[in-house]
């Protein structure tokens, strides 16, 4: 695998990030990261970089875990339906 690196800008830094993604891919998780930590710094008295950078995983976090249990839930549901059509057919098949 290629490894891609470019320089992108997290909350006015600058940080050279190496990664098997393309460039695009690295910039925009970048910039999502950034507009977190911004969003973040803007609705709160926390200033301190490294508490701002935790709140932001912490959000980010909490997102994905929240779509990781939606997601579940929609598999399982999915996984019922399908057993449901598959005894139907059964059925309908010993007929």
């Amino acid at each position: 695998m290629t490894e891609n690196k470019v320089i992108v800008s997290i909350y006015g830094e600058e940080y050279p990030i190496v990664g098997v993604e393309d460039t695009s891919h690295i910039s925009r998780v970048a910039d999502l990261v950034d507009s977190r930590m911004k969003d973040i710094a803007e609705g709160s008295r926390v200033k301190a970089r490294d508490k701002i950078a935790i709140l932001a995983a912490l959000s980010m976090a909490s997102e994905l875990m929240s779509q990781l249990e939606e997601l579940d839930t929609s598999s399982c549901q999915f996984d019922e339906e399908l057993n449901e059509i598959l005894n139907k057919l059964d059925k309908a098949l010993l007929i």
